[in-house]
C-alpha cells in the first residue's frame, strides 16, 4: 500500500485462464479514518467499451449521495455488486449495496474479497496474507487469569 494524498491505495492485475479481457483489483484505505475503505474489482472489456465494477467491498463511509440516511447500507460495513438491474436501468453496475457482518475492518475485508473473486489460494496467501490472526494482545506472560 502506498499513501497518495489522504488514502492508502493498492492496485494489481488478475489472470482469469479463457477470459476475454482484463481484472483488476484496487484497494483504498482512508489515513485518517481506517474504517472507510474500498476494495473492489474490474473487469475491462477487450472491445474497449469501458471498465465494469463487478464487486466492491466498502468500511463506513456515511453521507450517501449528499444526504444522511442511517438505514443506508453506507453506515455499515457492506458490499456493492454489480447487477444486471442497475444496468438496464442506467445506473452503474454496482450501484446496490448490502449491509454484512462478514467483515469489520479493512483486514477482513481483504479476506472476505479474496473468498468472493475464488482466488487461488496459493495465489491469495502470497500476494493477500491473513492479517487478521496475526494481532497480539500486549499481555505479559503470567498475567492473564
Amino acid at each position: 500500500m502506498k499513501l497518495v494524498g489522504a488514502d492508502w491505495r493498492n492496485d494489481c492485475k488478475l489472470v482469469a485462464g479463457g477470459v476475454e479481457g482484463e481484472f483488476s483489483v484496487f484497494m483504498r484505505k482512508s489515513e485518517d479514518f481506517p474504517e472507510n475503505f474500498s476494495i473492489g474489482m474490474l473487469y475491462t472489456p477487450k472491445d474497449g467499451s469501458g471498465e465494469i465494477t463487478l464487486l466492491r467491498c466498502n468500511g463506513q463511509h456515511g453521507i450517501f449521495n449528499g444526504s444522511f440516511a442511517p438505514d443506508h447500507p453506507h453506515f455499515s460495513y457492506h458490499i456493492h455488486r454489480a447487477s444486471e438491474i442497475a444496468i438496464t436501468n442506467g445506473f452503474k453496475p454496482e450501484k446496490y449495496a448490502e449491509k454484512t457482518e462478514e467483515f469489520a475492518s479493512f483486514e477482513e475485508a481483504v479476506q472476505h474479497f479474496v473468498k468472493l473473486i475464488n482466488l487461488d489460494p496459493a495465489d491469495a496467501m502470497k500476494h493477500f496474507p491473513d492479517k487478521t490472526s496475526q494481532v497480539m494482545l500486549p499481555f505479559e506472560e503470567g498475567s492473564r487469569s
